[in-house]
C-alpha cells in the first residue's frame, strides 16, 4: 500500500476544501454576530426547487432558505474539488453571486492547484479522491430579506485508496449570502478549524475504501 507524501496532508488539511479560508466577501455584510434572528415561516417549501450536479437551486426567500442553502454548499464542496476545472468553474459560478464568483473560482483553482501537484508525484488525480463534507449543526446569525450569514459547523473527510488512511478535518464556515437572480448566492466565505473531539481511545482507523462505501449511503432523508 502506498502512502502519500507528509505535504500531501498538510495541504490537504490547510486547504480543508476547494472553497476554504477566504475571508472576503463581496458585498458589505456585517461581521457576524449572536443577534437572534426570527424563523419565518412560508406555506412554500424551504427548497431546493431543482437539483443539478448534485448542488441545489431555488431557496426560499427567507432565513430558512439562507440557511439550507449554506448548508447544501458546505455539503458539496467534494463535487467541486473533484470535477474537471470546466465544470468546477460551473459549479461555482452557478452557487456564488455576480461579483463574487471569478473570485472565488481564481482561489479555488490556486488552491486546487497546490493539491494536484501534491497528488501527481503520486501519481494520483483529483478524481480519485475521496472527499465527503458532512455538517452537522448551523445557525443563521443575522439575516435580512437581501443578505445572511449562516454558521455551518462540518467534518470533512478525505483520502485516496491505497494511499494510507483517510483523513478527516473539523471547521466551522460562515457563509455570507446575497439573494441576487432569484436566489441566495455566496458572497462570501470564511472556514475556521474546529471544534475538533478527540477519537475514542480504542478507535481504530478505518481504510478508505471503508469510509468510500459508507459515503455511498444515501444521506438521512434521500439525496
Amino acid at each position: 500500500m502506498g502512502h502519500l507524501p507528509l505535504r500531501w496532508i498538510a495541504t490537504t488539511a490547510a486547504l480543508t476544501l476547494v472553497l476554504a479560508g477566504c475571508s472576503t466577501s463581496s458585498g458589505s455584510t456585517a461581521t457576524p454576530s449572536t443577534t437572534t434572528v426570527p424563523v419565518v415561516t412560508a406555506s412554500e417549501p424551504v427548497g431546493p426547487a431543482v437539483v443539478v450536479d448534485g448542488v441545489g437551486h431555488g431557496w426560499r426567500r427567507d432565513d430558512q432558505g439562507a440557511l439550507a442553502a449554506a448548508v447544501n454548499a458546505v455539503s458539496v464542496t467534494g463535487e467541486i474539488t473533484t470535477a474537471g476545472f470546466i465544470t468546477r468553474d460551473d459549479l461555482i459560478e452557478s452557487i456564488a453571486s455576480a461579483d463574487y464568483a471569478s473570485e472565488l473560482a481564481a482561489m479555488s483553482s490556486r488552491q486546487l492547484d497546490e493539491l494536484s501537484l501534491e497528488l501527481g508525484e503520486a501519481g494520483i488525480a483529483p478524481s480519485q479522491l475521496v472527499w465527503s463534507e458532512i455538517p452537522l449543526r448551523a445557525r443563521v446569525v443575522t439575516a435580512d430579506r437581501d443578505h445572511s450569514v449562516v454558521d455551518v459547523w462540518s467534518v470533512l473527510v478525505v483520502g485516496v485508496p491505497d494511499h494510507g488512511a483517510p483523513r478527516q478535518v473539523w471547521r466551522t464556515v460562515t457563509v455570507s449570502l446575497t439573494w441576487e437572480r432569484d436566489d441566495w448566492r455566496i458572497d462570501g466565505w470564511d472556514a475556521d478549524a474546529g471544534p475538533t473531539p478527540a477519537l475514542a481511545a480504542p478507535a481504530e482507523v478505518s481504510a478508505v475504501e471503508d469510509l468510500a462505501r459508507v459515503l455511498a449511503w444515501p444521506p438521512p432523508g434521500g439525496s
